[in-house]
């Protein structure tokens, strides 16, 4: 019996593009019928037009279709697990709505899961996006490389797992986290494949420049303590050097009778120590707001209708 791949696509404000998608993956899986069978699960992040209208409308020949609607917008890392959670198929994998990760790329990845892989990342070796993106982008991972010598260097965001690989993450049930950093995290035997990453199909992309700050941080604060250490590292610094100043102050007072002067000199050291504290603070407050997210124990996504 054939195994099936299931296949799920985050949608937002898909409504131009999603015939077009259609058209892409009937190509697919009619390519791939003799390998394995298509399963392809929509989810609608809390789209206002009428994507999941479209969706509803949609008569596929060659996979079977499922489709999720959120009651809002979760945003993609939500939404592809809401996916996986409804995917019933013995691989899942994920395709962006706008195309820029080729839908071969699947054919590609299932290849490898027959060689024996649990999990297949799809990593980008170049990439057809503008240039403020693709620098950021690099910052971004490789910073995440040098923190966790793991993550793909020029970024992965594409994958195929296992069904125990998906069951891992349904377990997780962590709202504030990045599914690569999961999938890495839990082990499994894992492979890499290469490819060029696309410029897109249609549309604007939803990642402005402060969600992908805001994403960067929380990924950062999910799967590393660094800043916490700097932090701590850096208090113990500037106390150090504090201790030693306030010394050398006191020595120089009653046994040379220097006279201790500089009110200008002590504000600025008042504003940056005062300064420091308060981004000690802010750091403290990201992981303490995480916690908190945590425990409240609100579930991970709402799902307002499905098909």
């Amino acid at each position: 019996m054939k195994p099936t791949v299931s296949i799920v696509i985050p949608l937002y404000y898909a409504e131009n593009l999603l015939l077009t998608v259609a058209k892409e993956l009937e190509n697919l899986a009619v390519i791939n019928q003799d390998k394995f069978a298509t399963e392809i699960v929509f989810v609608d992040d809390g789209s206002q037009d009428q994507t999941f209208e479209v969706v509803r409308e949609l008569k596929p020949e060659n996979f079977t279709l499922k489709a999720v609607r959120l009651a809002r917008n979760f945003k993609s890392y939500i939404a592809i697990l809401a996916g996986i959670g409804h995917a019933t198929g013995d691989y899942i994998t994920f395709l962006p709505q706008d195309l820029q990760e080729p839908p071969n790329l699947v054919e590609q990845l299932f290849a490898q899961m027959q060689a024996g892989f649990d999990v297949a990342w799809a990593v980008r070796q170049t990439r057809s996006d503008k240039f403020f993106d693709q620098l950021f982008s690099q910052l971004f991972h490789k910073l995440m490389h040098w923190l966790w010598q793991d993550w793909p260097e020029t970024g992965a965001d594409m994958f195929m797992i296992t069904r125990p690989v998906a069951d891992v993450l349904l377990s997780m049930q962590e709202k504030n986290s990045h599914i690569t950093g999961q999938i890495l995290w839990s082990g499994f035997q894992q492979t890499r494949i290469f490819y060029h990453r696309q410029q897109r199909q249609g549309g604007k992309s939803g990642w402005k420049f402060w969600k992908k700050v805001e994403l960067a941080v929380s990924v950062i604060t999910q799967f590393s303590y660094l800043p916490i250490r700097a932090c701590t590292s850096l208090g113990i610094l500037l106390a150090i050097v504090g201790f030693g100043y306030g010394i050398f102050i006191i020595i120089s007072r009653l046994q040379f009778k220097i006279p201790v002067q500089g009110w200008s000199a002590l504000m600025v050291v008042i504003l940056v120590i005062g300064g420091f504290q308060l981004i000690f603070l802010g750091v403290i407050g990201e992981y303490l707001w995480r916690t908190f997210d945590e425990v409240r124990k609100r579930p991970v996504y709402i799902v307002r209708e499905k098909i």
